[in-house]
């Protein structure tokens, strides 16, 4: 028979210790899983708000680019092959915000908006790359008023992505009785840093990086260039 003091006998030191290191390795371990399936997350949240941030501007940069040259003008048959306002190379440019950046970064170009069927400051559109990395736009530009003027208006969020790169090239192809097509291809290529907040320092040499996220986007767009449209 068991005395009530053999019965009473608790743990021992060396026991609580055991039991406490055992502790703290599953605890430790939990703790590991939890901050990696954390960084993961943030990670593939900002992974994803790249690829929004960029297909949202290549959306709005190519429905724009696809009026560029439209009149408000009845058809007539004696309009056909004629130049209209996309035709204009005044008013359908190509060019850059200065050295720093690449070239053919910056578009600029006109549609009819009012339905006047003149080019006035309301029909003129522009879209550059700026050498911290962001695209801008502007609206109602005056005659003649380069890629580096005044009046543009941020279009990305550089705490979201960093441009590394906007070309717009443009080639003409020969239609029929006159009729021109041109086709303009637009590449958009943005990054982001996965464990810091501001992706702005980022350059296409980082890409190699594993905690950086680099995509690029190209679109194709096709105008008829005469004025029917």
């Amino acid at each position: 028979m068991l005395s009530i003091s053999t019965r009473n006998r608790g743990f021992t030191l060396i026991e609580l210790m055991v039991a406490l290191v055992l502790g703290l390795v599953v605890v430790g371990g939990v703790m590991g899983v939890f901050m990696s399936t954390y960084q993961a997350n943030a990670q593939n949240i900002k992974s994803v708000r790249l690829n929004e941030e960029m297909r949202a501007v290549m959306s709005l940069i190519s429905r724009d680019i696809r009026r560029a040259g439209t009149r408000d003008l009845a058809w007539q048959p004696s309009l056909l092959g004629s130049a209209n306002l996309f035709a204009n190379n005044v008013n359908w440019v190509l060019t850059r915000y200065d050295g720093t950046v690449p070239v053919n970064s910056c578009a600029l170009f006109a549609y009819d908006t009012d339905g006047n069927d003149i080019v006035d400051n309301v029909d003129r559109r522009g879209y550059r790359l700026r050498r911290e990395g962001t695209l801008q736009y502007v609206q109602m530009r005056r005659t003649g008023t380069p890629c580096n003027g005044a009046g543009w208006e941020k279009i990305t969020d550089e705490n979201v992505m960093n441009v590394l790169n906007l070309n717009f090239t443009t080639t003409i192809e020969p239609g029929m009785s006159g009729v021109a097509v041109r086709t303009v291809i637009v590449t958009l290529r943005g990054a982001t840093h996965t464990r810091s907040a501001d992706p702005a320092t980022l350059t296409a040499a980082d890409c190699t990086n594993i905690d950086v996220v680099c995509r690029q986007l190209v679109e194709k767009i096709r105008l008829r260039n005469d004025a029917v449209l």
